[in-house]
């Protein structure tokens, strides 16, 4: 089971997910797709180790404002 799989999502705090991928002593890639209340799609992910910055590369080129995207 994930880091995220394992939330109380209506009560769970960004800080109580922080300390909980603190605390893990191995690599995390988790990702849930929710959808907002008004049906837009809402992505959460915890990624460490050394897979983090290759997401957050990918991840940084769909921002509309980016100049490789």
């Amino acid at each position: 089971m994930g880091l995220l799989t394992k939330m109380h999502w209506p009560t769970t705090t960004l800080l109580e997910l922080l300390n909980d991928a603190e605390e893990s002593d191995e690599d995390l890639l988790d990702v849930a797709h929710l959808e907002l209340n008004d049906g837009r799609d809402y992505l959460v992910a915890v990624i460490t180790g050394p897979k983090a910055e290759k997401a957050a590369e990918l991840l940084e080129r769909l921002r509309p404002d980016s100049e490789e995207g």
